[in-house]
């Protein structure tokens, strides 16, 4: 073993090979152990195993173990006595050892041995890596992984790996191992051990060794960084000069000088100018800019020459993360190396070059210092708080940024997120300790947008400065909004409320939270260090004790009553069964309207609503008196109690916000609001919803009118040709349109083909069709195939119905939800061309997957909204023809953007199937097809589809294109 391990510890890496994923249905069929201590092997233990099932053919890719291999292997039932004792009770480690474990048990092998997991390690200690693989992490740790996904393999790379990651442990130093250790012995975590053995490995090498300073944790883990001085306006305020911007894209251009295999597109160059000219005249502008226009650079040059010029910032607002992380890590920084090679005669484009650009998130993506030292030294802390709070402690020396997306979180670990995020409402700001050291995560990110020319936003966060009267960003006049086709429904999003019955109990456990022996967790468990402090006079400890149960009686009060009314909820929604419709594989939702309000039952609702209300008033009552007299006895400015009074704050106003707004969803229902009860189909959790029906008036008030300039983009911003139907939804009636064509040749590019026999999607028969169809496709394709569902119950079928014969073919069948997440699932799809990807919702979307590895992209349905969804349907109630004027339109974008899944550059090539007979057989099917590029067009029957797909991947240039 390296120099940092405990050679005195035997352990046992294991591995097994299976038929499936599910433990109980699927059977082992190779299983592989190794004893060591250290670098030393003390004995191997390895069989394949005889299943009493077949093994399926994508298994015999990945493992290489056929049928003939195991033909004369044992059962597993005849190794059970051999593996139990070789075995033994050592520690068990392995990559999602649970997975190991499992089907142990399930074949009949429970184990009582502790069990490390290297796919947990790789999270605390390499949370960057993009998946969590065994390759993946050993490729990280540098060590070599053999081509074939064997138990024997797996098991020694196993071994290295929990190796490495005991060195980057014993290395991570005395005060982060025993804040670990410390951290562990409150909650039941299943890697505390392991620390544990490090730091008695540490202190034996070092005797006396102890961690230094008395300085609070946060402090000494983040240095300081010193503030960057704000932007300071230029006063100039002379216009751009638009043709010379329009040059640096031009042939013989700055970009065409840098860029050796530069394109020039006329439509980008129509883009930037239509752009700089909104910027100089002001006003409201749309444009849509096809797939390979190239629009981000059309929209940041002239963003950038006005900021610089002005000495103002420009706020670009994106969806999604990964256009944000594009405009700010790859499309800012190739700018600025082009502005950087101007000549001696372009002084004034190298001028441009010293722009800054900042990153901006939500505050929920920021780790508030203040808070996570709270939860640390809560006195009790569950499994989940411990691992997020060691993933935290780990990361906090490293990180620049305190920005979620750097750690590798994981299901309830989010839940505590939120309980160490900057909070919206009880910020400190200048009062903070951390704010003044200049450590404070979130005002960082906002000095740094304070000193930025462009700043990159995205959607949610532009939302949330409207819903807070600007509080978040920097002040700003020019504004580019891309991917804009989302902005409603962000914006429905971010100035709506929900709440679920989880997440209210979750809340109350902040406040309080009962545990045995008399002890109790939450915000009321650290209240007491108020009162033990010397010179406090008796009189105000027994009224701060007294606050405290009442606190603590209106919690438990609450919870009780909390339960009842969400049980209430779900008894009604049960009642109202038939009324919802649909089926279990749908959340089900009932919107609630005056129609709802008025039946008998909804009395019930009201009636178990008033008791969490009156114990919802008692808490903020208390918790207001409480933080008045902790504020009196608060000696400090800052400190502990400073921390634990915001906290106070923070839970009272939440508290506060819960008892509005659930009153208003219950009985003083505002006329401009859409409300809903929603149970999950897969958790069965019940929640209740809120929206605005007006979203374009709530935009107009907080946003438009306080801008001098917007611009809005997107690949999807028209239907029949126009943007009506945006400026409608957005309230944009006067804004300019611009309508560029995308520069790709889609007529020799994209072949589209719909069949004339395919059965309507409400026909018993369209599941079989469509599966039929799609495997006999993929035949012909050999793979390479993207299809897109509007429903997982849907996707669902067809995985099943295809899954086999095609894996007969050696074609691999990936469903969103079932074969893994959604980055994990592109990377398959892109390493593995003869694969099929079924995916739904966030795949119609935001993937790009260039040249042939996507070559065949198969649109199951129409993407029409679920009509009883109840935002849709109260929207759809407003307008007049509401199918042709709200419902075709929003479905028509969506196809767009599904659409433009398959051509994603010059080269690429490709067959779209539309099989939803819709398109040709009702009338509104023509607003669905002009709204697509002008590509190849075909009616044809379903048994022609494989040889026409086939016949046009296969032709550089088809005759017949």
């Amino acid at each position: 073993m390296p120099s940092g391990g405990r050679v005195d510890r035997c352990y046992i890496a294991l591995d097994v090979e299976t038929t499936g994923t599910e433990a109980g249905k699927d059977e082992i069929i190779e299983v592989a152990a190794i004893r060591f201590r250290g670098q030393e092997v003390l004995g191997t233990w390895h069989s394949l195993v005889k299943p009493a099932g077949p093994i399926p053919e994508a298994i015999v890719r990945l493992t290489g173990i056929t049928p003939a291999d195991v033909e004369r292997a044992p059962f597993f039932h005849a190794l059970l006595p051999d593996l139990a004792r070789f075995l033994g009770a050592d520690p068990i480690v392995g990559h999602s050892v649970a997975f190991d474990r499992d089907f142990l048990a399930a074949q009949g092998l429970p184990l009582g041995n502790r069990f490390l997991d290297t796919y947990e390690l790789s999270t605390l200690l390499l949370p960057e890596l993009p998946d969590r693989s065994l390759s993946t992490v050993a490729a990280a740790l540098g060590i070599p992984y053999p081509e074939q996904h064997r138990a024997l393999p797996d098991a020694q790379v196993t071994m290295q790996v929990f190796l490495a990651f005991w060195e980057k442990i014993v290395h991570l130093g005395i005060e982060l191992l025993q804040e670990v250790v410390r951290l562990a012995a409150h909650g039941n975590w299943p890697l505390g051990s392991l620390f544990s053995e490090a730091l008695e490995e540490l202190e034996q090498r070092a005797p006396g060794l102890r961690a230094p300073s008395p300085q609070p944790l946060a402090v000494r883990l983040v240095a300081p960084e010193k503030r960057p001085p704000a932007l300071e306006a230029t006063e100039d305020e002379r216009p751009l000069d638009v043709e010379a911007l329009a040059h640096l894209l031009e042939p013989g251009g700055l970009f065409a000088r840098a860029f050796p295999n530069y394109e020039y597109r006329p439509q980008q160059v129509e883009m930037l100018r239509a752009v700089a000219r909104t910027f100089n005249e002001g006003g409201q502008l749309i444009v849509e800019a096809g797939t390979g226009t190239g629009k981000s650079m059309a929209y940041l040059i002239p963003a950038v020459a006005l900021a610089v010029r002005r000495g103002q910032p420009v706020v670009v607002s994106t969806n999604t993360i990964n256009l944000q992380d594009q405009l700010f890590h790859k499309d800012l920084p190739d700018l600025q190396r082009v502005l950087l090679q101007a000549g001696p005669t372009e002084s004034e484009w190298k001028a441009l070059a010293g722009f800054r650009a900042a990153l901006l998130k939500g505050r929920n993506n920021y780790l508030c210092l203040r808070r996570w030292d709270i939860l640390r030294r809560s006195p009790s802390l569950s499994p989940e708080q411990v691992s997020t709070l060691v993933k935290t402690l780990l990361w906090l020396p490293h990180t620049e940024t305190g920005d979620r997306a750097e750690l590798a979180l994981s299901g309830k670990e989010y839940a505590v997120w939120n309980e160490i995020a900057s909070p919206p409402g009880a910020c400190q700001g200048p009062e903070c300790r951390y704010y003044q050291q200049n450590r404070c995560f979130f005002f960082r990110a906002r000095w740094r947008a304070e000193a930025a020319h462009i700043v990159i936003a995205n959607h949610s966060l532009l939302l949330s400065d409207v819903a807070t009267e600007n509080r978040v960003l920097p002040p700003y006049r020019v504004l580019v909004i891309d991917e804009a086709h989302h902005l409603e429904a962000v914006a429905t999003d971010q100035l709506g409320f929900h709440v679920t019955a989880e997440e209210f109990q979750a809340h109350l456990a902040a406040i309080s939270h009962p545990l045995p022996g008399e002890r109790e967790e939450g915000l009321l468990a650290i209240v007491p260090l108020f009162s033990h402090r010397k010179g406090v006079p008796e009189a105000a400890r027994q009224t701060l004790e007294t606050l405290r149960r009442e606190v603590r009686d209106a919690v438990t009060a609450a919870r009780t009553a909390g339960n009842a009314f969400f049980a209430a909820l779900q008894q009604f929604v049960e009642l109202h069964r038939e009324e919802i419709g649909g089926s279990d594989s749908y959340d089900r939702q009932l919107r609630i309207t005056s129609v709802v309000r008025v039946q008998p039952d909804w009395s019930d609702i009201e009636c178990a609503w008033e008791p969490v209300a009156e114990e919802l008033t008692r808490i903020t009552d208390r918790l207001s008196r409480l933080y008045q007299l902790c504020s009196e006895l608060t000696q400090e400015e800052e400190g502990e109690e400073q921390d634990v009074l915001q906290e106070m704050l923070l839970l009272g106003r939440q508290t506060q916000a819960i008892l509005e707004q659930v009153t208003h969803i219950v009985s003083a229902a505002k006329r401009n609001g859409i409300y809903w009860i929603n149970v999950e189909a897969q958790t069965g959790t019940i929640g209740l919803h809120a929206a605005p029906l007006h979203v374009g008036e709530l935009l107009q008030a907080g946003l438009y009118r306080h801008k001098e300039a917007i611009v809005l983009t997107s690949a999807t911003l028209s239907t029949e040709g126009n943007t009506a139907f945006l400026r409608e939804r957005l309230n944009l009636p006067e804004a300019e349109e611009v309508l560029l064509d995308s520069p790709f040749d889609y007529a020799r590019a994209a072949l589209l083909l719909i069949p004339e026999d395919m059965p309507d999607p409400r026909d018993p028969q369209y599941g079989r069709a469509l599966a039929r169809t799609l495997i006999e496709t993929c035949r012909a394709s050999e793979g390479r195939m993207l299809v897109l569902f509007t429903s997982y119950s849907a996707l669902r079928q067809t995985y099943a119905a295809i899954r086999r014969p095609l894996e007969r073919e050696q074609i691999a069948v990936l469903g969103q939800g079932i074969d893994g997440s959604r980055h994990v699932l592109l990377e398959k799809f892109r390493r593995n061309p003869r694969s099929v990807l079924l995916g739904t919702s966030s795949f119609w979307e935001g993937i790009d997957v260039v040249g042939e590895a996507l070559s065949v992209l198969v649109i199951a349905k129409l993407p029409f909204s679920v009509p009883t969804d109840p935002v849709f349907e109260a929207r759809c109630e407003l307008v007049e023809d509401s199918f042709y004027r709200y419902a075709v339109p929003q479905a028509v974008l969506r196809l767009k953007q599904g659409f433009g899944r398959l051509i994603r550059s010059q080269t690429d090539r490709g067959v779209v199937l539309l099989l939803d007979g819709r398109a040709l057989s009702r009338a509104y099917g023509s607003m669905f097809l002009r709204s697509l590029p002008r590509c190849t067009v075909r009616r044809v029957q379903l048994p022609s589809i494989p040889s026409l797909v086939r016949e046009w991947l296969q032709r550089s240039a088809p005759a017949w294109a």
